[in-house]
């Protein structure tokens, strides 16, 4: 196995891997506060409690969170870059589903709504600019 250096981008995988894993986590113990609600306005864009589509997405943020900071480590070859355009595309879907179709268009006015989606944005900006 050989090791990769760390550098910017790196530590941009790190963080992103660790936010993705950090908010898998809060959906799972139910701190739904600030980013662990991700995942709830996902699951009102069908229109449910949805409690199994929340743990579904939770283990999907883990996994994908555990692979990008375990990427940064170990060489995962052929893996590493499907990895990361599968990622980047789910966040598009997650951020469409959050805060488009989740009922949060009705609040496009309020600051909340604008700084959820730069906030989203960025994550979506930092798995753009490593995905290569």
């Amino acid at each position: 196995m050989s090791t990769k250096r760390l550098n910017i981008a790196g530590i941009l995988i790190i963080l992103v891997g660790a936010f993705m894993l950090l908010s898998g986590i809060a959906s799972f113990t139910g701190n739904t506060q600030g980013f662990g609600g991700f995942s709830n306005d996902v699951s009102r864009a069908f229109g449910g409690s949805g409690n199994s589509l929340n743990i579904i997405i939770a283990v999907i943020e883990i996994i994908a969170g555990g692979l990008l900071i375990l990427s940064r480590f170990v060489s995962i070859g052929a893996l590493d870059s499907f990895l990361r355009i599968a990622i980047f595309i789910f966040w598009i879907v997650m951020m469409v589903l959050s805060l488009i179709l989740g009922g949060n268009i009705n609040h496009i006015d309020t600051l909340g709504w604008w700084i959820a989606l730069v906030n989203q944005s960025i994550i979506l900006v930092v798995l753009w600019m490593i995905k290569d």
